[in-house]
């Protein structure tokens, strides 16, 4: 079958169901290309991508201009670092590759060094850290060049990823359990570091007083067993929701692209509203855990999104619509990210199965 659309009126009725709290007509879709795809479409050098300002905008907008003519999807001006900016204020040296997302090197190799870590920490300017006097500079020259206001605070890697890139995931999976009390001060100090991190960047950045709702993004997570998870990092992820995501109906939302089904009564009880978990579970597994909550998923974007043909990805998106149902349960999307080398047909195979069978509100 033919998966053409008419895309330019897709997004125009899209960009008014983003909100499924409202009165909207369609399940929404999201799609976001982040660098990595960018990279590997128009064959970049990662490491000049994601670390020379002029060549990481100049080719945003040359590709823009390729998804704009192949699906009416714009790519905007914008701060791309990877995934490895907020771990970055803790000090760890950025490795960057040429055919790689940056990476960073970690900054605690025993568990003896964690006191001395934790003490260093509670005395550095987090402005000064890392890549964040870097994301600063860039940001003024979107602001200066394109008009663009880049606010930051709304959202942070999570507490198991960050541990992974602060001391090696192996190292922190192999530490939780074989030096505890020396990873609940590590965690402790992620904890107030975070705080003083999200406050500091709102209030630089002009993040608005009145706009709340909170996400993780951790995928580490899911490499923990429910009591690990519930013993060590539950509460203080719980916290940083509590400070910035604090009323009734706001955003709580957590990303993991790992497996992620026995950590959901975790996530409910600490009031996780939206997820974009799991690419090997389906959305009505989800929704029988979490009954109350937005799921952005559930099409899995290795198996299906990247090497699967267009009749799968719209037979699977299909499939996430008719599973979540009329409830305003389903943001059409990925289950994580959107590998490099995703096409444009199975991009628009997904915009159509929502097209197709997403009126149902």
């Amino acid at each position: 079958m033919s998966f053409d659309l008419d895309m330019k009126k897709f997004w125009e009725v899209n960009e008014k169901c983003k909100n499924v709290k409202e009165d909207i007509v369609r399940v929404p879709v999201s799609i976001y290309l982040d660098g990595d795809w960018i990279c590997e479409y128009l064959k970049l050098d990662n490491a000049k991508y994601y670390s020379d300002f002029d060549y990481q905008q100049e080719n945003r907008l040359r590709c823009s201009e390729i998804t704009e003519r192949e699906f009416a999807y714009t790519i905007h001006p914008s701060v791309d670092f990877g995934v490895i900016m907020d771990s970055s204020v803790y000090g760890g040296e950025v490795n960057y590759e040429s055919n790689a997302t940056p990476t960073l090197k970690p900054v605690v190799n025993d568990p003896d060094e964690i006191d001395s870590f934790v003490e260093k920490m509670r005395r550095v300017d987090v402005l000064d850290q890392g890549l964040i006097p870097k994301y600063l500079e860039w940001r003024e020259k979107i602001k200066a060049r394109y008009g663009i206001d880049l606010k930051y605070g709304d959202g942070i890697k999570g507490c198991a990823t960050m541990m992974g890139q602060i001391c090696g995931i192996t190292n922190f999976l192999t530490w939780i359990i074989t030096d505890p009390e020396e990873m609940r001060k590590l965690i402790g100090c992620w904890l107030e570091t975070s705080k003083r991190y999200l406050k500091k960047m709102r209030e630089v950045t002009g993040f608005p007083k009145d706009r709340h709702g909170f996400s993780f993004a951790s995928d580490v997570a899911g490499m923990l067993s429910p009591d690990l998870y519930r013993d060590f990092i539950m509460q203080a992820e719980k916290e940083l929701y509590d400070m910035f995501s604090p009323n009734p109906g706001d955003s709580r939302f957590y990303h993991a692209d790992y497996h992620m089904l026995h950590h959901l009564d975790a996530l409910r009880e600490i009031g996780v509203n939206a997820v974009n978990i799991d690419p090997y579970i389906e959305p009505k597994q989800i929704l029988e855990k979490m009954p109350d909550v937005v799921v952005y998923g559930q099409i899995p974007p290795t198996k299906v999104l990247l090497y699967g043909t267009p009749e799968q990805v719209y037979e699977c998106a299909k499939r996430d619509i008719e599973q979540a149902g009329p409830g305003k349960h389903l943001v059409l999307c990925t289950a994580g990210s959107i590998n490099p080398g995703t096409s444009f047909e199975n991009l628009k195979a997904m915009c159509r199965a929502a097209e197709d069978f997403g009126y149902i509100y």
